[in-house]
């Protein structure tokens, strides 16, 4: 599996998945005018990287906002984690947040609530 890396924009998260160090970082602002268009490649590519069976995967999710269609989209990322977790496999989630913006650990805490692979908020200065 190669490397992936989607360089933020104005209004899209940069998005980097590094094979070597078994790290899945998202880290930015989601609010593309065309939802599918941006992040379906992206589930296809987590879907081939997960389908190769790595060790363990480590995603970090550093959203500084997101609106709602981006929302959607990022929990059939992490319910696809999920399901690998569910399979047996090694998948962790930290989902890191500026404490001084309360609706994105409310956010993180929302997602987290469903799944069953290790997940945790983590305080952040982003």
């Amino acid at each position: 599996m190669s490397f992936i890396h989607i360089p933020a924009t104005e209004t899209t998260p940069s998005i980097v998945l590094d094979p070597a160090t078994s790290i899945l970082r998202i880290e930015g602002e989601s609010y593309p005018e065309d939802v599918v268009a941006f992040y379906a490649p992206v589930v296809l590519r987590i879907s081939e990287y997960l389908g190769a069976r790595p060790p363990a995967l480590t995603v970090q999710i550093a959203l500084r906002y997101l609106n709602t269609s981006s929302s959607k989209a990022l929990l059939d990322i992490l319910l696809l984690l999920d399901d690998h977790h569910r399979a047996g496999e090694k998948v962790e989630v930290e989902w890191h947040y500026d404490p001084a913006v309360e609706v994105m650990q409310e956010a993180g805490e929302e997602f987290g609530e469903d799944l069953a692979l290790p997940y945790r908020l983590v305080p952040t200065g982003v």
